[in-house]
């Protein structure tokens, strides 16, 4: 090994995975497709592993989401921290959750804001999400429980969502967290549609900590792989934070090193030259 690596964590959508296909007709699907892991990507992680490496996914996605794809054995860190996973298992492991009352008082703040906006909130067992968001995505994401957001946040939740339609960016996002920021964390992922919300101070860094303490990994054996600002507090953390090719600029400006695009599997890339 060129570096002394011992924990790989990396961020799936727009770094791990290659994009998922996605229909171009308009209509609503049964099944979803969740992204894919390459062969070659494959290969790499199951050589880190091999040779004593863990291997830690960091993604906003939900556990479901994760388990779907089948990015082999570890933990996976979702819900952009506030949930750990057993991905052979499926076991929640760690649960890092927003209070009731927080959460409403979130959706109160952030319905002023934009009394336009859409809801879902997340949770360790699955979502509930507002009937028109519901309507606008394909039924396999949708959940079983569809109502107001006010109704919904009755338990303990891994993370509020709110999207506006036709709304996106980094001002967008700016301005949910000058809203909640001072109850809650507030971050997003690539395409900077969806103000997500946790728990104060939970975020992919703060979770990947705990798991390295736990472990005796100090931050500078550690290896961290993002491309959106919800992976900016994850790559700082790091000893080594590696940005993909087309990630937001301010992850690009924050990394310590840049590598391809997840379409060229850039992770693998990297890893190849630098740890393998």
């Amino acid at each position: 090994m060129t570096l002394d690596v011992q924990l790989v964590a990396s961020d799936l959508d727009g770094t791990l995975l290659q994009p998922p296909v996605r229909r171009r007709d308009g209509q609503r699907a049964d099944r979803v497709d969740l992204g894919s892991i390459t062969e070659r990507t494959r290969t790499v992680l199951d050589r880190l592993r091999a040779d004593g490496v863990e291997v830690v996914a960091v993604t906003g996605r939900p556990p479901r989401w994760v388990h779907a794809i089948d990015i082999g054995p570890g933990l996976a860190i979702c819900s952009n921290g506030a949930l750990v996973v057993d991905l052979q298992t499926e076991e929640v492991v760690v649960e890092r959750a927003l209070a009731p009352d927080a959460a409403a008082e979130v959706v109160r703040r952030l319905r002023a804001l934009h009394p336009e906006g859409h809801f879902a909130v997340e949770f360790a067992d699955g979502v509930a999400i507002e009937p028109a968001w519901a309507e606008t995505i394909p039924r396999a994401l949708a959940g079983e429980h569809v109502g107001p957001a006010e109704e919904l946040v009755v338990r303990p939740a891994a993370k509020v969502l709110m999207k506006v339609p036709g709304t996106e960016g980094d001002a967008f996002i700016d301005g949910a967290t000058e809203a909640v920021g001072d109850i809650a964390e507030v971050t997003a992922s690539g395409g900077l549609q969806l103000v997500e919300v946790s728990a104060p101070g939970v975020d992919k860094a703060t979770t990947l900590a705990l798991l390295c303490d736990e472990r005796g990994i100090p931050p500078e054996r550690v290896v961290a792989f993002g491309d959106a600002r919800n992976d900016l507090a994850m790559l700082a953390w790091a000893g080594t934070g590696v940005a993909m090719g087309d990630a937001h600029p301010s992850v690009i400006e924050a990394a310590d090193h840049v590598t391809g695009t997840n379409a060229d599997d850039g992770v693998a890339a990297w890893l190849e030259q630098n740890v393998l």
